[in-house]
């Protein structure tokens, strides 16, 4: 019996003394964290992949027109806030007109989350539960991808980011003027660089509205007046700039249309779209896979119930711009939907961090090794993926690297046709490759495919045919590339076929 008391004796220091050195508990491992975020998200930058369909478009955008030009409605079915815009347009006219120059600003935005995050992370959440908030954070896949995308995302989640840490600097420095000032002018400007910076903005004005009507101080009301005012200014005068153009955009809305939350929910259906939704969320944006989506779910709903009952302006700050982007998103006026919700995956990882924190510390008090194994449950997967991409990076469609074959091969006389939703992409590249104007671009026909062996059969007589594919469609089981190949097949013969990352080329026959 005493034996096995002291070896119960013995199991228990050996606990403490792992307690003590866990990394959990060690302030440094914050910082070694965010030093391989940042790692993450340069080495995605420097791989330089190519443009995709959706990048393209909107590169097209900024280098083609004047800073004037950028004030009128995008081309190519785009939208982003006019301020980006003229940012992404000095990056090309001081770095020039290439990858790197267009994926340089929203690289350091997703450097600078990092940072921001952690601020917030200090402020919002249990000490314990920071450092898994901020592998989350650092590792999360989305966030990294979208730290070197030709697009506003990683400059919304920034700007998220700096105005709740205003707000809580409000708090903390007991409402001083200053800092509301500060907060309308910040507001105010970060409308002209990210379209939901407007639901964080109003959301933290509302917190602070009720917390100084509660306080019955009403010089601070006026000075929150004033800022209100600013940043309505602000927001008012670009949606007569830009924002009006772009609501008013039917292409835009059409394509979005089933990302919008059904307001009022009618049906069954409608009532699921919730649900599915907020399962989803866990997937794109926050970057967790299948495997996480019970235990991540469960530690959402954990931290929202602890933070209610000890944290009720915290958790009202994070929850009320998802409640507005719904609200948004009902009124057909922004879409909730993936990459456009990016900026409430902070939110969702400080509420996760918070409760699966709280429920590793219950259950360290039975088992320490429980504890742990039940946070890796929660890390391993994002961790593993991360340090996958840092050997092998996203490419979703290397379509440049399929021009570089084509410009190797290609002959005089050589007729080149570009799948339609390959378009932007090569438009972009074409001029590296001196082929503007000198191809054919595809029929979209998705509704009845059997046009596009019609579209096919006009290039019947010609020696070499080169077809190029990237951004491929594949809806009701049907993948477009196959098609065509299979089209092509009964059409020509094969020369040659190269494939690579979400992008291919073919060179037919065609003469027979």
């Amino acid at each position: 019996m005493k034996l096995m008391e002291n070896n119960d004796n013995s199991l228990r220091n050996l606990e403490k003394r792992i307690s003590k050195i866990s990394l959990f508990s060690s302030k440094k491992l914050n910082w070694i964290i965010i030093g391989i975020g940042i790692i993450l998200r340069v080495a995605q930058f420097i791989y330089n992949r190519s443009l995709t369909e959706g990048e393209a478009a909107l590169a097209l955008n900024i280098v083609q027109r004047s800073y004037s030009e950028l004030l009128k409605p995008l081309d190519y079915v785009q939208a982003a806030p006019v301020g980006f815009l003229i940012l992404q347009r000095f990056a090309t006219n001081i770095l020039g007109s290439n990858e790197y120059a267009l994926r340089f600003f929203p690289l350091i935005a997703g450097v600078i989350s990092l940072f921001l995050f952690f601020e917030i992370a200090k402020k919002t959440i249990n000490n314990k539960a920071i450092p898994i908030a901020l592998i989350l954070f650092a590792v999360g896949d989305h966030l990294i991808y979208f730290a070197s995308e030709v697009k506003q995302y990683s400059s919304d989640v920034a700007l998220t980011l700096l105005l709740v840490l205003i707000t809580f600097t409000i708090m903390d420095k007991n409402f001083k003027a200053k800092y509301l000032l500060l907060f309308g002018f910040v507001g105010g400007c970060s409308f002209w660089f990210s379209h939901p910076a407007l639901f964080t903005f109003y959301a933290a004005a509302i917190v602070l509205l009720f917390t100084i009507i509660r306080r019955k101080d009403w010089n601070l009301f006026m000075w929150l007046c004033i800022a209100g005012i600013i940043a309505t200014t602000s927001i008012t005068i670009n949606y007569f700039v830009s924002l009006q153009s772009v609501s008013a955009n039917k292409n835009l809305s059409d394509f979005w249309q089933r990302s919008f939350m059904p307001f009022p929910p009618t049906t069954l259906a409608d009532i699921k779209w919730f649900g599915y939704v907020f399962l989803r969320s866990f997937k794109f944006p926050v970057g967790l896979s299948i495997y996480e989506l019970f235990l991540a779910a469960l530690s959402f709903f954990v931290g929202c119930i602890i933070m209610f009952y000890k944290k009720r302006k915290i958790l009202l700050i994070l929850i009320l711009p998802i409640i507005l982007t719904l609200f948004a998103s009902g009124l057909h006026k922004y879409p909730f939907e993936g990459r456009l919700i990016l900026f409430i995956t902070p939110f969702m990882v400080l509420i996760i961090a918070e409760g699966i924190g709280y429920i590793q510390r219950k259950m360290a008090q039975n088992s320490l090794f429980l504890s742990l194994a039940l946070v890796c449950i929660l890390l391993i997967q994002p961790v593993i993926l991360a340090g996958y991409r840092l050997i092998k990076p996203r490419a979703p469609e290397e379509l440049h690297t399929v021009m570089n074959h084509l410009n190797e091969h290609h002959k005089q006389g050589d007729i080149i046709y570009v799948y339609y939703a390959s378009l932007s992409p090569f438009q972009y590249y074409s001029c590296r490759f001196d082929y503007t104007g000198d191809y054919i671009i595809g029929i979209e026909s998705r509704e009845n495919p059997s046009k596009y062996y019609e579209d096919l059969q006009k290039l019947e007589g010609n020696k070499r045919v080169w077809i190029l594919f990237s951004h491929i469609a594949v809806s009701h089981g049907m993948d477009e590339e196959k098609l065509f190949v299979s089209y092509l097949n009964i059409l020509g013969t094969q020369l040659d076929e190269f494939k690579t990352s979400g992008a291919s080329a073919y060179l037919y026959d065609l003469s027979d």
